[in-house]
């Protein structure tokens, strides 16, 4: 049995780079793996693109005991702990399988490559056993060589990574800050881009509504209609759904205090069989709305959406 799986991994400390590249072989008993030494170059011996790898070799299980072998190969980029990819080939039919599967991290750059070699059960993927790890690092000068300029002109610097993330501009949009890479975790409303996708995500408008209805009659009286913790100058709309609605729209603005009254708009009571929607937007920030559905003589239960800039249609928060 023969396979080849890919995964992306995540949380495997990484071992040490260093040391001279060679041909390495693993030899238990159990199994036999053949680890090429050039790993970063073309069978023809042309260097990889920084970005790229090219593990080769072959391995292969010698015994009968239901057990099968598997290698497993690690990609590190440069700046990262972890491995960023990883993919295992696996054979259990007693023949040499190749080792032949090409990775591409770009635009990180490739660290090392990491070789895992071990035998386990193929009914339910349980391992037995595994040998020592081994680790192939990327030659320091690996870079696409640079073309021979043309008489009279100077060539382009090659780019370099400043801040030391991994990347390097222009994929990396600010090569003076290691947080901020394609990738990065973004915060939002913060005005930086961390993570190069040309904007900042936007924040969130964290206003609340404070309300308080009573049973009137055929109709229930709003005591309290307020919007408090909005920022300053936010537009807040009242929105009545229904055929029983006193009115379709109302504005109000949020004051200095970050609050707006609404209750001047229900000095009528609101009769069951309505839908009302309190919304508060900002410019470039996720709004916020607040829909009491009034089915009956009786305090509504509220449901919260979230508008996102530009969107019309409000969507479950």
């Amino acid at each position: 049995m023969r396979r080849v799986t890919i995964a992306t991994v995540l949380g495997i400390a990484a071992l040490g780079a260093g040391g001279v590249a060679q041909a390495y072989e693993f030899k238990p008993s159990w199994g036999y793996g053949y680890i090429d030494d050039s790993p970063f170059a073309e069978p023809s011996g042309a260097l990889l693109p920084f970005t790229q790898a090219f593990p080769r070799g072959h391995i292969r299980d010698t015994i009968v005991d239901r057990r099968d072998v598997r290698l497993t190969v690690s990609v590190y980029m440069v700046g990262r702990p972890d491995p960023v990819r990883s993919y295992a080939v696996e054979e259990g039919d007693f023949r040499d399988f190749p080792i032949d599967q090409r990775v591409d991290i770009a635009p990180a750059q490739v660290s090392h490559l990491r070789y895992d070699f071990c035998r386990f059960n193929p009914d339910n993927g349980a391992v037995d056993a595994c040998e020592p790890s081994h680790v192939i690092p990327r030659p320091v000068a690996t870079a696409t060589p640079t073309p021979t300029p043309t008489p009279g002109t100077q060539p382009a610097p090659a780019p370099t990574d400043a801040d030391g993330d991994g990347f390097v501009p222009p994929s990396d949009c600010s090569d003076q800050n290691d947080t901020v890479y394609p990738g990065a975790k973004e915060t939002a409303g913060n005005g930086i881009d961390e993570d190069c996708d040309g904007k900042d995500a936007p924040g969130r408008v964290l206003a609340t509504v404070k309300f308080k209805w009573v049973e009137s009659g055929r109709r229930l009286r709003v005591r309290r209609m307020r919007v408090v913790d909005a920022p300053e100058g936010a537009r807040v709309e009242v929105r009545c759904s229904g055929r029983r609605c006193a009115f379709e729209q109302r504005m109000a603005t949020v004051d200095a205090k970050g609050e707006a009254n609404l209750k001047q708009f229900f000095k009528r009571g609101v009769r069951p069989k309505v839908t009302i929607d309190v919304l508060v937007t900002y410019p470039n920030m996720v709004g916020r709305m607040i829909r009491f559905p009034v089915k009956r003589l009786d305090v509504p239960s509220t449901v919260r959406y979230c508008l996102a800039p530009e969107v019309t249609r409000p969507q479950r928060c």
